[in-house]
């Protein structure tokens, strides 16, 4: 039995590559990192925000510059109990590419694999260096709730108010069992979300306001939100990504 399910799982990950290879029709890469070097590329990636900072105001943990493993061919974000400089008590990690590739429009494409206990918020997200908002959040996933996918747009109007449009979403999947991909195709008028290559959500709302060409933020957050207890958390976890990319539409003539 076991055998059989080893082989369902490796024949059911065939398919879905062969789904996604990395060209596709009516698109062009315009960056991607398949994570199959064994080290963080410094040339796309830094280890802090965007501004400089490896931790938010009133957040759990601090973001290092060594909490990454690497697989044959994925890149492993590990979230530790490990006191920080700064004397947090959990030190986790997060990739940045603000300095290295920026967009505005396109397919945002992420295949990972969540971490498999309470406590954490992974997500995948695009922001702007200009200002903020806007910010596309691609997902956000409370390891406590791993079938529920949020998508968020945050947007500030022309009478410079901040607005918002979350959605959760339950793939019915326990999103640290397996690897699945997530994405958006962001146009002029319309965000459009996708899992594991179904379409989950379409907004048109505040789309006019994302003028900004936007980078991406990966990384795996300490939460106690959503009434996660972290004293039930088991560290050191781990947040698995098999690879990240983004392709622009082709011009036609």
């Amino acid at each position: 039995m076991k055998l059989l399910l080893l082989l369902i799982s490796i024949l059911f990950i065939t398919i879905l590559k062969a789904q996604n290879p990395i060209e596709k029709e009516g698109w062009e890469l315009t960056f991607n990192d398949e994570f199959n070097a064994h080290e963080l590329d410094y040339t796309k990636w830094q280890s802090n925000y965007y501004w400089g900072g490896r931790f938010n105001e009133g957040g759990l943990n601090y973001y290092g510059t060594d909490q990454f493993q690497f697989s044959d061919s994925s890149l492993i974000i590990v979230a530790e109990k490990k006191k920080a400089k700064n004397g947090m008590d959990y030190t986790s990690g997060l990739i940045d590419c603000n300095k290295s590739f920026k967009q505005q429009y396109g397919y945002f494409e992420i295949r990972s694999k969540l971490p498999n206990s309470i406590g954490l918020l992974p997500a995948f997200w695009l922001v702007s260096t200009e200002m903020w908002p806007p910010e596309i959040d691609i997902y956000e996933i409370y390891t406590n709730e791993r079938n529920i996918i949020k998508t968020n747009q945050h947007w500030l109007t022309k009478n410079k108010k901040k607005r918002m449009q979350p959605k959760r979403y339950n793939t019915k999947t326990d999103g640290a069992e397996d690897f699945h991909i997530y994405a958006i195709e962001w146009s002029k008028r319309k965000i459009r979300w996708f899992y594991d290559n179904k379409k989950i959500k379409t907004s048109r709302k505040g789309v006019k306001y994302f003028t900004y060409k936007m980078h991406m933020i990966i990384n795996s957050q300490l939460s106690d939100d959503n009434e996660m207890n972290l004293s039930e958390g088991v560290f050191p976890n781990y947040y698995e990504i098999d690879y990240v990319r983004v392709y622009k539409k082709k011009q036609t003539n």
